[in-house]
């Protein structure tokens, strides 16, 4: 006999084997491990990793100042920010927006590939690894957030105006990948041999 649970309700079920069945409670197929689950976080983690790359090169915010366009990159908002000596604010964006993305996709992408090359570390440890990056993940939307507000309430045609540049899309996507990617991985398959 075997224990094993449903995936989507959490309902406990002992068995005879690990084939396939469906849920009494909430009619969800339950299997041993979800299909394709690591090809599909790793995928998306790689995606998420090429839209990292014009999030951080091309403009967040386009801000239109008595008819002049100012474009403003992450880095260069983090640099004005240190400049004007606002270096609690400076901290705080570049933390969420460039720490915390980088730390995700080094972390996830470690842990997916630690699965195909046998790296020696406890099961443990990568548990702890994607449990903390799946914990700040959510963290990396402030900038998003940011600059929605700003567009959203600051418009005033071409006296002032701000609205949201191509890296804000970029950076959004590569947010809302990377937490598919964490949602879409089984852990269990850290401990499977």
């Amino acid at each position: 006999m075997v224990l094993i649970s449903c995936k989507n309700c959490h309902q406990m079920y002992e068995k005879e084997n690990y084939d396939n069945f469906v849920c009494t409670r909430c009619n969800h197929i339950v299997r041993r491990r979800i299909k394709d689950s690591l090809q599909v976080s790793l995928a998306l983690t790689i995606c998420a990793v090429l839209l990292y790359i014009p999030a951080m090169l091309y403009p967040i915010m386009e801000v239109t100042r008595l008819g002049v366009k100012i474009e403003s990159t992450i880095l260069g908002g983090v640099i004005s920010f240190l400049e004007n000596g606002s270096y609690f604010i400076a901290i705080v964006v570049f933390v969420a927006s460039v720490v915390i993305p980088m730390i995700k996709l080094v972390g996830l992408l470690f842990i997916f590939t630690s699965l195909k090359i046998n790296v020696k570390m406890p099961n443990k440890k990568k548990v702890l690894i994607f449990k903390f990056v799946e914990a700040i993940g959510k963290w990396s939307m402030i900038d998003i957030y940011v600059v929605a507000l700003l567009a959203s309430i600051v418009q005033l045609d071409e006296i002032f105006n701000i609205k949201g540049g191509i890296a804000a899309t970029s950076f959004a996507l590569m947010v809302i990948l990377t937490m598919i990617a964490a949602n879409r991985f089984d852990t269990r398959i850290i401990w499977d041999e």
